[in-house]
Formats: structure tokens, C-alpha cells, sequence
């Protein structure tokens, strides 16, 4: 999907001023709490992935 630059300024305003949630991987929400249980669970996995001993994108430590 092609955006606007104008479409494109409207997203950034929108998670500048909290009426949208974004995640680290890209999960847009205008959703407080799904925000957040998205932020808990990415939490989660990077926990599960630092246990691991991974310290990128499926690497493991030296």
C-alpha cells in the first residue's frame, strides 16, 4: 500500500500524540490496553530470548 507524504504525516502525528500505539514491531493500535498487552508480550519475548542467551535476531551469544 502506497501512502501520501500527507497520509504519511498523518500516521507520525498520530503516534506523537498517543492516539495511536506502535510497537516495536509494528503493531498499530488506537487501543490503550491492546497497546500495552502488545508491549507485554513483546517484553516476554525478548525476555525468553535473552535466557536463550541470544543477543540478536535469533543469535546466540559467543
Amino acid at each position: 500500500m502506497v501512502t501520501t507524504p500527507e497520509q504519511s504525516r498523518q500516521q507520525e502525528d498520530a503516534l506523537e500524540t498517543g492516539a495511536v500505539y506502535q510497537d516495536a514491531e509494528g503493531r498499530r493500535t488506537r487501543d490503550a490496553g491492546a497497546g500495552a498487552a502488545n508491549a507485554d508480550s513483546e517484553a516476554d519475548r525478548n525476555a525468553e530470548h535473552l535466557r536463550r542467551g541470544e543477543v540478536g535476531p535469533g543469535i546466540p551469544e559467543e
